[in-house]
């Protein structure tokens, strides 16, 4: 299959578009881009760790004040340190109460899924072994690394890997390698080690948000005023960074897999991706409104689905759309121009047609249980909402 024929316009230099002042400053000062991140997070944390800090160390100035105290000044000056105290001991308190979600999903373990472990366990030693706390998989189309505080420092955290059931059911075994490789690769810090945790600490920041939001804690509802603001700026701010780990997780999967393959599997991924975004689930949820009983089970129906609709024509088109988005698209993955660029390819290659699957592959006799257990499951939620 030549997907070329259908990309007249990749002859042609893409247009430029206005970049955002993050991304000016980055690529004209990367130094000063990461410095600004750097700060921007410290202030985060540094906003944290204020209340702690003010409720342990001013007692030590009361008590000094009032032993000394003469006037009413000193007088006056005392009952600000306590009432400094006073509130810094209870944002602290209220800091610490903060309760955060883990992610839900199907549990992973060694015996379970033995194939699946055994492939993460591999991948873990490939990049030396970098914790995972918790292994998921999701209904949703994904792979990814949540890092989940907790206490109400982000320090401290549970690492969990998730793992989408239908990039396991639409993804060829080598693809579905090559996309875990980037996830677990990331968490090595092996190639970024500043940057990546910077990376992870946009999820933790939008994480606060929501806690601190939901909490019933007065004192927290406050605080969450502050992670309205200071989440999405933190992302927005940082959205280069983010750009470039999301870069730097493709040449993890390189270390997997070879570049053209990794070129292949990046343009699968894309077209999957939005097959499933634009015409996938919106059908299914279109015909589950028809019927009040849903007929249609999605997650045993995927595979078929995706097989059959993404067509040659179905790639060019969505490749053609993709290679549009300009190069310094506001989104937290890179446009599939950028990418490609990362790898040093002028063009995006024709993927392999999908003939076995990851989940037939790595979950062998379980996938059957898995999908029926995932179908059950997504119709009482869909029933919910009808």
């Amino acid at each position: 299959m030549d997907i070329t024929r259908y990309l007249p316009f990749m002859k042609k230099k893409a247009k430029s578009s206005k970049a955002p002042l993050s991304f000016k400053i980055y690529e004209k000062f990367p130094r000063v881009g990461f410095a600004i991140g750097i700060f921007i997070a410290s202030f985060g944390i540094l906003f944290l760790l204020m209340f702690p800090f003010l409720a342990l160390t001013l007692p030590f100035d009361l008590y000094e004040n009032v032993v000394n105290a003469k006037e009413l000044k000193d007088w006056i000056d005392a009952g600000i340190q306590l009432v400094l105290i006073s509130l810094g001991a209870a944002f602290s308190w209220a800091i610490y109460k903060l309760k955060f979600s883990l992610p839900s999903g199907l549990d992973v373990t060694k015996e379970k899924f033995p194939h699946l472990f055994k492939l993460i366990e591999e991948l873990q030693s490939e990049f030396g072994n970098p914790k995972i706390n918790r292994i998921i998989i999701h209904d949703k189309y994904e792979i990814s690394v949540i890092k989940t505080p907790r206490s109400g420092m982000p320090f401290m955290n549970t690492t969990t890997l998730i793992i989408g059931l239908p990039v396991l059911q639409t993804m060829s075994p080598l693809y579905f390698r090559a996309l875990l490789a980037r996830r677990i690769g990331q968490l090595s810090t092996k190639h970024t080690p500043v940057s990546t945790r910077l990376y992870f600490l946009n999820n933790i920041w939008a994480q606060f948000k929501i806690s601190s939001k939901r909490s019933k804690n007065k004192l927290t509802k406050v605080l969450s005023y502050f992670f309205q603001i200071y989440s999405p700026l933190y992302q927005k701010m940082l959205m280069p960074l983010i750009q470039e780990e999301e870069l730097e997780a493709d040449s993890y999967g390189m270390d997997i897999i070879n570049v053209d393959d990794m070129n292949e599997c990046i343009v699968y991924d894309e077209v999957v991706g939005q097959f499933l975004k634009n015409k996938f689930w919106p059908k299914i949820y279109h015909m589950a409104k028809r019927s009040k009983t849903p007929e249609f089970t999605p997650y045993a129906q995927i595979t078929k689905v995706v097989k059959a609709g993404i067509t040659d024509s179905e790639i060019s088109e969505t490749i053609q759309v993709a290679l549009k988005v300009e190069m310094h698209n506001p989104a937290p993955v890179p446009s599939l121009v950028k990418r490609l660029n990362h790898l040093g390819h002028v063009k995006p290659l024709p993927p392999k047609r999908l003939s076995q699957t990851a989940a037939d592959y790595y979950l062998g006799s379980n996938l059957g249980k898995i999908i029926q257990l995932f179908d059950k499951h997504w119709v009482t939620k869909i029933k919910k909402k009808l």
